[in-house]
């Protein structure tokens, strides 16, 4: 799944955010993030995937394993809100 999301913070105050994103979605959902470049890589069971952080747009792209994919509606919104919450936009 593609989530995107616009910006006008900056490079690194968008950096922050997404720090702060993959610490809270890691901690209910139990995975590691690191940084890669320009990206966060998201690891976790049944989960995988990473967070691009650009000057105008952060975008995630997740891969969910089967049997996560029952859960698919759930986590795209819990996704969608945590980068509304930290990007204060709508989706593209």
């Amino acid at each position: 799944m593609k989530i995107r999301r616009s910006h006008a913070l900056g490079l690194e105050e968008a950096r922050d955010r997404i720090d702060h994103l993959a610490a809270k979605l890691g901690h209910k959902y139990s995975l590691t993030s690191s940084w890669s470049g320009d990206h966060v890589v998201v690891r976790g069971s049944g989960v995988s995937g990473r967070i691009v952080v650009a000057h105008e747009f952060v975008e995630a792209d997740i891969e969910l394993g089967a049997p996560l994919m029952l859960m698919e509606g759930l986590i795209r919104a819990e996704i969608e809100a945590a980068m509304d919450e930290h990007f204060g936009q709508v989706p593209q």
